[in-house]
């Protein structure tokens, strides 16, 4: 099984962004918005990344 390199590293920089990115979501007093562009950047993600895969690949 082929692991994406760039998914790697995405996975690798959440790992370490996770805490500050957690502190900023969930603080007091935030806006209603705020976790969904980081959902939106998941989704995008995911498409990119699948967009390059070709049909006869398992």
């Amino acid at each position: 099984m082929y692991i994406n390199r760039l998914l790697l590293l995405a996975v690798g920089v959440f790992m370490i962004f996770s805490p500050a990115v957690e502190n900023w979501v969930f603080q007091s007093g935030t806006a209603w918005y705020r976790p969904y562009p980081l959902w939106l950047l998941v989704v995008v993600a995911a498409y990119l990344n699948q967009r390059t895969r070709y049909p006869d690949e398992l």
